[in-house]
């Protein structure tokens, strides 16, 4: 029997599953509920208070899901709280490895001054990227290994009683978000924000006779880091509430919004000003051309952050209005 609760049942449940398990426990749930419809109902076509009396029989989504998954009773955590324990470790481990190690970043250049040579900058950063990451990780499994221990042993509560008036909406396949697209957006952002501070030479072009040139002004982007950083935090937000939500949410769509307006702002103070340019990059390029190829070439090139600046915005609006448009889809 088709009905809006029994499908946000239904995937209440197996959304905690492993992919394997998903297609057969949703065939065997289904048939299960149709089954014990009948039997109550008879030939009378199930009111939506029969569905709910038979919800409430089978048990909490999450009872049901640790049934079908085999975990109950086989660990230190197990059952209703080995599901919970999993969802919580997915979600909290990237988010303290992340925020670990992005606090690692702003605290080495909150020191001061940095050594000049940028190998040296970009050993340091990565240093306490990966350290912070491992740290992070490693103290948040344990503080979450021993809080569901405790409420394994003392039988907590887990969830609301009334589970029926909280099922999720069922998404659509094209609204699904998988949870390893915002794990890997994190670890892009980190990676990316610390090769930024600590090696922005990366980013240049080689010219014979002139050796490798950087494209921006390394002194001024350092100087920018916490906006950078802000930036790179901010990115990171956007992603753990895709992990959290697993679709395109209407909290995703305003978290999204607002972390963006934010982004925007951060973007416009790093590159409104020519000066992250390095004016060496700008020279060498403009001389590739001669007469007034040359002298377009390196006016273009003087104003390249706006263009710089356009691109990032561009982004910036063209995923909000994505994700709202696929967040009001969502809701309907």
């Amino acid at each position: 029997m088709q009905h809006e609760l029994i499908d946000r049942y239904i995937y209440t449940v197996i959304r905690r599953l492993p992919p394997k398990l998903r297609a057969d426990v949703e065939k065997e749930l289904a048939s299960l509920i149709s089954d014990m419809l009948e039997a109550r109902c008879g030939a009378v076509l199930p009111a939506e208070k029969d569905i709910r009396v038979v919800l409430t029989e089978l048990g909490a989504p999450e009872e049901l899901a640790a049934k079908y998954s085999g975990d109950e009773g086989k660990a230190l955590i197990s059952g209703t709280y080995f599901l919970f324990y999993k969802l919580v470790l997915k979600i909290v481990l990237p988010i303290a490895a992340v925020g670990v190690a992005f606090a690692s970043i702003l605290s080495l250049f909150a020191e001061g001054p940095q050594p000049q040579n940028p190998y040296m900058i970009f050993g340091k950063v990565l240093a306490g990227m990966f350290g912070g990451i491992v740290g992070g990780a490693l103290q948040a499994f344990a503080v979450i290994t021993v809080v569901f221990a405790v409420f394994e042993w003392k039988k907590v509560r887990l969830g609301d009683g009334d589970f029926l008036s909280n099922l999720p909406l069922v998404p659509r396949a094209d609204e699904r978000i998988k949870p390893r697209e915002p794990i890997v957006g994190m670890a892009l952002t980190v990676l990316a924000a610390a090769a930024f501070l600590g090696f922005p030479v990366i980013a240049g072009v080689w010219l014979e006779g002139a050796g490798w040139i950087p494209v921006f002004a390394e002194g001024v982007i350092r100087g920018f880091w916490l906006p950078i950083v802000l930036w790179a935090a901010l990115s990171i937000a956007k992603e753990i509430v895709k992990l959290i939500d697993g679709s395109y949410t209407p909290r995703l769509a305003i978290a999204t919004a607002v972390a963006n307006l934010l982004i925007a702002a951060g973007a416009v103070v790093v590159f409104r000003q020519g000066k992250i340019m390095n004016p060496v990059f700008v020279q060498n390029i403009g001389k590739l051309l001669e007469g007034d190829g040359g002298r377009l070439l390196t006016g273009l090139l003087e104003n390249a952050h706006l263009l710089l600046l356009g691109l990032v915005l561009f982004a910036l609006v063209l995923e909000t209005v994505t994700t709202i448009r696929k967040a009001r889809k969502h809701g309907r």
